[in-house]
Formats: C-alpha cells, structure tokens, sequence
C-alpha cells in the first residue's frame, strides 16, 4: 500500500491557508499612487469578514463562497442553477487545482515513482473516491492533490449531508458482530464468584473508556496549542486507545445469545456501549474539518466531513441511550451498572456536541465555550465530566451536591431521531 502521512501531515495549520496548503507570504506594501498586484496566485492572509476566519487571497477570489459558513460572496442562486459550481466563482482558475499542478507535483511525482504503475492506479482510484466527497475544505490532502494531477478530475462539494454515508454508519451496528465483555479471571481474587470478576472487568472498561475521552479533550503534545486537528502522534494514541477496548472484548457464541441470563445481558450491553465508543474513535481527524472513518465515509479513502459524521453518530448515540430505558434493560441490568452506562453514554454525546469550525472555534448545543473556544470548550468539559461522574458512583447515602447525567440520558433517549436510526441497538 501506498503511506499518504508524508502528505497529509505536511501542513502547518497555523502558517498555511487551509484550501490550498500553501504557506502565507507577507502582504505587499503598496507605495501611494501604485496599484495592489493582482492576487491570482498569491497568498497573503485574508481575514474573512462573514466567519472572521482566514485564507489566502488567492482562494478568497475564486471562490463563490465561503468554504466555512458557506456564506456566499459572488454569483447567485440563478447562477449555479444554470450550470455553475457550487463552490468555485464562475471564469476563475480552479484556487487548489492552480497551486497544487506546482506545490504538490514533487510529491505526486515521488509517491508514483516509488510505487510505480500499480501506485498510478492506486492513486487514480483514490482520487475518484475523493472527489466525489470533496469541498474546497475537504481537498486539501496529498492524496487528492496527486490525484487532481493524474486524472485531472474537478472538485465537487460534500459538506452536504450523504444518505450513502448515514447508510454506512447504520450497517455498521445493525450488522456488527456480537461482542461480550466477559469476566476477567485473572484479575480477580482467588474464590470469588463470576459476577465480581465480571464487576472487576466493568471497571477495567471505565477506567478504559474515561482514559480516552480525557486525552480527546487534553492537548495533543506538551506546549502545544491546544487545537483540534489531525496529527501523526494523535492517530497514534487514537489507535492505542482503540485496541485498548478493543481487547476487552470477546465474540457471544450461538449459546450465549440464545441466553436470558442477567450477567450475559450485562455482558452484552457492556460489549455494544463499547463497540459504541469503537465507533467514534474509528474517526481519524485529517484537518479540524474532515478526516476518514470506515465505519462512516465511502470506500475506498472513507474521507467524511466532520460536522455530519458527528451529527449521524449522535442519532446513534441517541438510538443506545433510548436502548438504556427498554423495559429488558430495567430488568436485567443493575441499577448501578445502567447508571454508569447512562453516564458514560451521555459524556459521548457531549463530546460529539462541538460542531467544528476551524482549529480552535467552534459551538456546542450543551456545552458554552468562552468566545467559541475550543480549548474553553475542553476544560468546561473535563469539569462536567468529572462533576457528573462523582454522581454516579456516590453511594446513595453520600451527601453530595454534583449533578448527574441522568437527566440529559434521559432527554437523549426522547429525542426525536430519523426513522432509520430507530432500534438499532435491540438485540
């Protein structure tokens, strides 16, 4: 196979414009009575007046919109509707096609020659794949920029919502295979009985899970900005925290899943509220407004757009807290057991609340960020998780004044979801 990490890593988030990659110069001093040279090409910063977001000028100019609130800037309704591009400004050079035919052919070259004929058609399927999902955002890794030289292919939107991809998702769970958390012997004392194992595992799966979700809301390396994006070390410790639940998982047998046993049940429920978290942590954040996951985007790169892969997942997430209140739940599942699962799935819901907009800014539905911060949005988090969890696990006779999630758990499981992300969890 061929790495595209070279590539996909290569831009600096803080110095380059995010559609085309290439590095801000410093904008021209115009002495008085001369004229500004023409941006086509150039790439000064621009600050955005609509989303107070920046780009180089160059992409500013050929661009109808803007690619991150979508705020139109030239052309209207009538023109696109008569053939014009959603994206790009009609009778302007295509801003990623111009800058890339000169910035990434070194590396289209290397990747193809490295590779040779078999690596040009792997490069070519890639680029179907895409820029079939692509936006002027979402085209700004390596792979699609040595596709663009290849084939030549046009760019096309995909901040839209997909059915293909919601489709995707909701096959994933309805289709996964059965998984249990099962007891685990070893780490329980000499005598005890299966269901303290059993609790032991539980807590080995928190301890997993609560692991994950406070590196998602932590920096990404020491004295670092605290921003959200993709990088080489993050989808590194993605992939640790990955295989961490994963292996506490084992597959139900036909025996198993024809069982009505309360700690089987529990079992159960513990292995899919995992398989749930396996899900968001199968996202690998490329840049703070697209990445790849392939339980959600298209094969074959699986590329998707953040904002919709958040909102599907959350439907999902609904779906299991809805499971949470099924009659067979309450019966089955202890009281503390479902508590803590309502907890955790709740935190889930909270984290897939950011809607992203660019490295550091942002919104969310629960959660108030200081001036749309990310980092802001991090820390009041971590304070809310911490507040919640206190809750949850406080004996009953515990005197303590820390809001739980059930409230929100329970709003979860009444809200309204589409029709297909219904019973996706019922076993």
């Amino acid at each position: 196979s061929i790495s595209l990490l070279p590539i996909l890593s290569a831009m600096d988030p803080l110095n380059d414009c995010p559609i085309c990659f290439e590095t801000y110069e410093p904008e021209p001093e115009v002495p008085q009575g001369e004229e500004r040279p023409e941006p086509v090409g150039r790439h000064w910063a621009v600050k955005l007046d609509c989303c107070q977001q920046s780009l180089c000028c160059h992409c500013q100019l050929c661009l109808a919109r803007c690619p991150f609130c979508r705020i139109r800037w030239h052309g209207d309704q009538e023109e696109e509707e008569n053939g014009g591009h959603f994206w790009q400004r009609r009778s302007f050079p295509n801003p990623i096609l111009t800058v890339w035919g000169t910035t990434l052919a070194f590396d289209a070259i290397r990747v193809m020659a490295s590779a040779g004929m078999s690596g040009v058609r792997v490069v070519a399927t890639a680029a179907a794949a895409a820029v079939a999902e692509a936006s002027p955002v979402v085209l700004v890794g390596g792979a699609a920029g040595a596709a663009a030289i290849a084939g030549g292919y046009a760019l096309m939107k995909a901040a839209e919502h997909s059915p293909q991809q919601a489709e995707r998702l909701r096959t994933s769970v309805r289709d996964r295979e059965r998984y249990q958390l099962v007891p685990d012997e070893a780490l329980a004392p000499e005598g005890k009985e299966r269901r303290e194992s059993f609790q032991m595992a539980v807590q080995r799966a928190v301890v997993c899970i609560w692991d994950a979700l406070q590196w998602h809301l932590s920096p990404q390396w020491a004295g670092m900005p605290h921003v959200y994006t993709g990088s080489p070390w993050r989808a590194e410790a993605r992939q640790k925290h990955h295989q961490s639940l994963s292996s506490l998982l084992t597959a139900s047998t036909s025996e198993t899943a024809a069982s009505s046993d309360a700690a089987l049940l529990s079992g159960r429920l513990w292995g899919d509220l995992i398989f749930l978290f396996l899900l968001w942590l199968d996202f690998n954040p490329h840049t703070p407004n697209w990445g790849s996951s392939h339980s959600y985007g298209l094969p074959p790169m699986h590329l998707c757009w953040h904002n919709r892969w958040r909102e599907d997942l959350r439907h999902v997430v609904s779906d299991f807290a809805r499971y949470l209140q099924s009659e067979a739940v309450e019966a089955g599942l202890p009281a503390k057991e479902k508590d803590m699962a309502e907890c955790l799935v709740a935190m889930l819901d909270h984290i897939l609340s950011w809607e992203v907009m660019t490295l550091d800014r942002g919104s969310s539905d629960l959660i108030k960020a200081s001036w749309w911060n990310y980092p802001s949005f991090c820390k009041n988090l971590q304070e809310r998780f911490a507040e919640a969890w206190a809750a949850t696990v406080a004996p009953p006779e515990a005197e303590v004044e820390c809001r739980s999630f059930q409230t929100h758990a329970e709003a979860m499981a009444e809200r309204e979801l589409p029709d297909e992300f219904h019973n996706l969890w019922c076993m």
